[in-house]
């Protein structure tokens, strides 16, 4: 045997697994981006009193700007209204094949095409935006329901984790509203 033979190797090996290192593919990884922006991102159409309705989930910078649009009516009567009347401005992509009103001219980070969707939906009656939020919610749970089924839940259905986010719960974080909007 040689000298090199009888030493021991300084740092442990996997027998017969070769390690190599290449470029990244940056499609795969866009491809991965790509899936994680949209993961979630289910839509559905329904019919309300004769007409057809599309809806799809919010994204979290959505959420976001739902929060800021209804702070003046946080801790009043109309707060969870207001909540559920900006997540139906957002959520709704078009009535009757005819899309939401956005401003001309949005640029940028402006948010300003939310608050119009928001008091654009503000002339719809009660009863619509109860039918049209309920619908939303159906829509959360089949998202839930979908990534339960792919494991890629991180926590059991109607668990609370700290910190996230739950569109289903009233704006002052006291739970699932169960209020006038399910009559």
């Amino acid at each position: 045997m040689t000298e090199a033979a009888t030493e021991e190797p300084t740092t442990p090996a996997a027998e017969g697994i070769e390690i190599t290192f290449g470029e990244p593919k940056l499609a795969d990884w866009e491809k991965d981006l790509h899936g994680l922006l949209t993961l979630g991102q289910l839509d559905a159409t329904f019919e309300w009193c004769g007409h057809t309705i599309r809806i799809r989930t919010l994204s979290t910078a959505e959420e976001l700007i739902i929060a800021s649009i209804v702070r003046e009516w946080e801790s009043t009567i109309g707060g969870a209204k207001a909540y559920a009347t900006a997540i139906c401005g957002i959520a709704v992509q078009s009535v009757d094949g005819q899309s939401m009103p956005t401003p001309l001219g949005e640029q940028g980070t402006s948010d300003k095409w939310a608050l119009e969707r928001f008091n654009y939906a503000r002339r719809w009656y009660p009863w619509t935006i109860d039918a049209i939020y309920g619908h939303y919610l159906l829509l959360e749970n089949r998202v839930k329901e979908v990534l339960s089924g792919l494991g890629k839940a991180s926590a059991p259905m109607g668990a609370a984790i700290p910190g996230s986010s739950d569109s289903s719960e009233s704006p002052s974080g006291e739970g699932p509203f169960t209020g006038p909007l399910f009559q």
